[in-house]
């Protein structure tokens, strides 16, 4: 079975840091090729996701607090919506629902908007009386 040595463990932690291959390479000691060839080996790819999944993980209380903050202090919206989906509080898509109108609950929709339009003209007609 194949191993990583120790500078390969140390140029994945210092890719995690977000240094570039050059500056790992003379870090290390290493020519900067040895740090790309690096990086096109499985095994290599496989432990740094391994450890960048660990390391945003390890920071993930730090990155929450921080949308709260965002979400409190800048009152974004857009922000408090990302913590409570984040929550499972709020999905995306919202479906209301309405009753159509029937005679059996006892509301006569027609007859209401008929006293609304004659409320509305006895307003009219009194607003032009007091001109």
């Amino acid at each position: 079975m194949k191993y990583l040595n120790e500078n390969q463990y140390k140029a994945i932690g210092l890719l995690l840091e977000g240094k570039k291959h050059v500056d790992i390479a003379e870090e290390l000691g290493v020519h900067r090729n040895t740090v790309s060839n690096w990086m096109k080996d499985d095994l290599f790819q496989s432990e740094l996701r391994k450890s960048a999944t660990r390391h945003g993980q390890h920071r993930l209380g730090e990155l929450i607090e921080k949308m709260y903050d965002v979400a409190i202090n800048d009152r974004s919206a857009a922000m408090a919506k990302l913590i409570l989906q984040a929550q499972g509080m709020l999905s995306e898509k919202h479906i209301v629902e309405r009753e159509a109108p029937s005679a059996s609950n006892g509301i006569n929709y027609d007859k209401l908007d008929d006293e609304i339009a004659a409320f509305a003209k006895r307003l009219e007609d009194e607003s032009d009386i007091e001109h």
